[in-house]
């Protein structure tokens, strides 16, 4: 019974812009393309490359960036860095910029344009050390949007979708973009890190993150889902939604807890781009974070497709590069 606790931690720790932000704005424009989609990251391919990370982890029983080193000193870790930073870059921008400015906006009216720069300041500074005690109290504010998008789900009543969506249904390009935000970046980074510190637990680290991407899966779809049947519309449609079902105190916690589920994703995400920036360029940590920030800020400017495409292409980069580490920790 010790793995269930801990892969509903860890499920309610992944969940980031895509599975709250980006899979619902889909859901509304493209919702039966977006359902089968969300399966086959999720549920499918989601577990089955979060199961490869996890035995990277346990067999490797390092971080994937010295584990990049041991593969190869001249080129490892900069292939890696280069790797992660063609979607944690964008994919910053999205959540931290596109996303998070969205909130600021509708909270306190700051146009969009300077709110999205300001809050991938604050990531920045969270990810530099400071406010210990901001990223302490916006993980246990984090949680409530939890049970709020439950909360949404009975006083919605979504009208469900009874009919199952077909092979031809797919969507690759969506099918693309969400392998690129799920499995790219970051997550794959911290997956392998996590598993590494339990690889004394053996092959149950595996199952634990397997349990735990099938817990995220299934509360993505269920959020999908719930955009579908309530044809609420984007961006933020989850946001949207909550406005037309939630009294103005729940509405505000509800967007307080979206804020504070972007911020615990952005500042170590912010983190692992200035770490690969400084791989990249030997320059310092806060140098490396200061280039991050300027490279973040400016890509939230970028239209909204235009992100995506970035994501979807440079998403397949590190499923090679995780497929590389598996080959090369099973010749050893």
């Amino acid at each position: 019974m010790w793995i269930f606790l801990p892969a509903f931690y860890l499920a309610v720790a992944h969940i980031a812009g895509d599975n709250v932000a980006l899979v619902p704005d889909l859901a509304a424009f493209l919702p039966r393309e977006v359902f089968i989609a969300t399966v086959i990251v999720y549920i499918f391919l989601g577990t089955c490359m979060t199961g490869m990370a996890g035995w990277i982890g346990v067999q490797g029983r390092q971080e994937l960036t010295v584990l990049a080193g041991a593969m190869s000193r001249r080129w490892g870790k900069k292939l890696l860095a280069v790797t992660v930073l063609s979607v944690c870059l964008p994919a910053s921008a999205l959540t931290g910029g596109y996303y998070t400015g969205y909130i600021l906006e509708k909270l306190f009216s700051i146009p969009h344009f300077w709110g999205a720069p300001f809050c991938l300041l604050l990531f920045s500074l969270l990810a530099a050390g400071r406010g210990r005690d901001i990223v302490k109290f916006s993980n246990y504010l984090a949680l409530v949007l939890i049970p709020l998008v439950f909360y949404l789900l009975v006083s919605a009543k979504p009208e469900w979708s009874l009919s199952w969506p077909q092979w031809q249904d797919v969507s690759w390009i969506t099918l693309s973009i969400l392998i690129g935000y799920n499995i790219g970046g970051m997550r794959s980074i911290l997956t392998v890190e996590a598993a590494a510190h339990l690889a004394g637990k053996g092959y149950k680290t595996i199952l634990l993150v397997i349990l735990a991407k099938l817990l995220e899966g299934m509360f993505t779809l269920l959020v999908a889902e719930l955009i579908v049947g309530t044809a609420a519309t984007g961006p933020l449609a989850l946001s949207g939604l909550a406005g037309r079902f939630l009294s103005q105190p729940v509405w505000w916690l509800f967007h307080l807890a979206l804020f504070c589920t972007f911020l615990n994703t952005m500042a170590p995400a912010m983190l692992v781009n200035a770490r690969q920036v400084s791989v990249l360029t030997g320059y310092s940590f806060w140098r490396s974070l200061a280039i991050a920030y300027g490279l973040v800020s400016l890509g939230s400017y970028l239209p909204f497709t235009v992100m995506l495409s970035i994501i979807s292409i440079a998403g397949l980069s590190m499923v090679l590069f995780l497929l590389y580490s598996v080959y090369f920790l099973y010749r050893q």
